[in-house]
């Protein structure tokens, strides 16, 4: 019984072996495996999880801006020139959005700032001053040290000053002729280095003729500046300490700094002697920035002037200001503000001879930059 099984399995795949072919079967033709092409390395199946790399010590991935062709150990150097403003990548207000991770590294601009400042404080009376103060003013950024980051900043500027005060008294020894203009004219010279992340500085100093032009002596000559360390404890506090020199014949040197704090990027506290400000952030208007301030000031300057007699007279104007206001900032360049406020303390003083105060009085103040 067994062999009989076994014969007819036998026997049934050998006739299935001989069988002939279907008129309508389709023979499978296998494509001849082609030499030049390698063949591709099987992957793992998808429901294996193939094992992972893990890095121990000191073998670490190289950084996304490492180069290979760089010297066995050195590492990048920073970018020699920096990121231009107008060039920024995506995000930057009012910059075409370039490609994501495109960078464009440019000279600083030569020419930073235009800038055009105007005062205005009433007054007609004999116990009042009025004073009209304009200025113009240019910025260039020339390299420096061999850091383009941070270039020393050269800036000429001329000013006029008009005033209306109360005329000369003749029979009055202590009476002065307040001259109907005097004038500013200047070059500045500024300087930010950063030491490092965490410390930097401020420094600035000018040199000017400040006059009637009636009559230049070499007391129309004078030096100003300041210097301040800056501290960064950290991205929204810094505290700055040092002094100007104001060269005035009521106040020569006088200490400044504070600190400058920004919660967040809505608000930024500047408490600062004798400049402090606070700004806050208005709702913007198109593509236009706008922010309010209220700010404090240590106002005035000192300048030589042609008296009746051919004498020559030292005199400075000092003020404090108070002042409520709003600037904004477009995209390319042009900024601006306009500000009202309040002018109390004033003096006109000469030669420790405190020769004429006047009333306290309201001023307004408007600029613009490019």
């Amino acid at each position: 019984m067994v062999k009989t099984a076994r014969f007819l399995c036998g026997f049934g795949v050998v006739a299935f072996l001989l069988a002939p072919s279907p008129a309508n079967a389709q023979r499978v033709q296998f494509p001849t495996p082609d030499p030049s092409i390698a063949p591709t390395p099987s992957t793992p199946d998808a429901g294996l999880t193939p094992p992972m790399a893990t890095f121990d010590g000191t073998i670490q991935p190289p950084p996304a801006d490492w180069d290979p062709y760089a010297a066995p150990g050195a590492s990048q150097p920073p970018t020699l020139l920096p990121q231009d403003p107008f060039q920024a990548g995506p995000g930057a207000a009012g910059v075409a959005p370039y490609p994501a991770g495109g960078t464009f590294a440019t000279m600083q601009r030569f020419l930073q700032e235009i800038r055009f400042d105007y005062v205005y404080m009433p007054g007609s009376a004999a116990d009042e001053l009025g004073i009209n103060d304009l200025e113009l003013s240019a910025t260039f950024a020339i390299p420096f040290l061999y850091n383009t980051e941070t270039p020393l900043l050269v800036t000429p500027g001329f000013a006029i000053h008009y005033f209306n005060g109360p005329p000369y008294v003749p029979a009055d020894p202590e009476s002065h002729d307040v001259p109907p203009r005097v004038y500013d004219a200047y070059l500045d010279a500024a300087w930010n280095p950063q030491v490092t992340p965490w410390l930097g500085g401020e420094l600035s100093a000018r040199v000017g003729v400040y006059a009637d032009f009636e009559k230049v002596v070499d007391e129309s000559f004078r030096l100003t500046g300041s210097g301040y360390a800056v501290l960064s404890f950290s991205p929204s506090m810094t505290i700055k300490a040092g002094a100007m020199y104001l060269d005035r014949n009521r106040v020569k040197l006088l200490p400044s700094g504070g600190l400058i704090w920004t919660p967040n990027p809505d608000i930024r506290f500047e408490i600062l002697f004798p400049n402090p400000k606070i700004a806050r952030r208005l709702p913007n208007v198109g593509n236009t920035e706008w922010w309010g301030y209220i700010r404090g000031d240590y106002g005035g300057g000192a300048w030589t002037m042609d008296q009746p007699g051919g004498d020559t007279l030292e005199m400075d104007y000092n003020d404090i200001r108070l002042g409520l206001g709003a600037e904004f900032f477009r995209p390319r360049g042009l900024s601006g503000l306009f500000e009202v406020g309040l002018a109390f303390d004033r003096e006109l003083y000469a030669l420790d001879d405190d020769f004429f105060t006047p009333n306290s009085t309201v001023y307004l103040r408007g600029g613009l930059a490019y």
